[in-house]
């Protein structure tokens, strides 16, 4: 009973410090503003991790005019977070990416710094922006194709 109860608590102990390390989440919405179907493709490892951790996960198709919902909090350290998707329509992709980062600046000034990529090829249009920013670093990101 000891053994449990120590393991138990062990375990609860490492949970509880995860969270405490978590950097801030990233709430992503993709949009397909084509004419086909969006297929999900997972290459690169930043892109893999973002779908594991991703609650709830996006759909691995999102249909024409249709969009999809992710949040992403990757348990690292409190000052980064990032999230990393790859859409494909037929032979064009966009692989997006959004980054969170707080730097350290001389004399320990800490300044946020929020990022967003949006990466076309095959004659893909892609975007990404950030909408909004929150006092708790949380920001919220759009990614759009076509």
């Amino acid at each position: 009973m000891k053994k449990t109860s120590l393991t138990l608590f062990a375990t609860a102990s490492l949970l509880a410090v995860g969270v405490a390390q978590a950097g801030p989440p990233v709430e992503v919405t993709f949009k397909n503003l084509g004419t086909q179907p969006a297929t999900l493709k997972l290459v690169t490892s930043n892109e893999s991790t973002t779908f594991q951790i991703a609650n709830p996960k996006p759909d691995q198709t999102v249909q024409p005019g249709s969009q999809t919902h992710m949040r992403v909090q990757r348990v690292v350290s409190p000052d980064i977070n990032a999230a990393m998707v790859r859409y494909t329509i037929g032979s064009k992709t966009c692989a997006f990416g959004t980054t969170y980062q707080m730097r350290t600046l001389a004399g320990g000034i800490k300044k946020p710094e929020w990022t967003k990529t949006a990466t076309p090829s095959g004659g893909a249009t892609c975007q990404a922006t950030i909408i909004s920013m929150a006092a708790d670093y949380s920001w919220v990101v759009e990614f759009t194709m076509k």
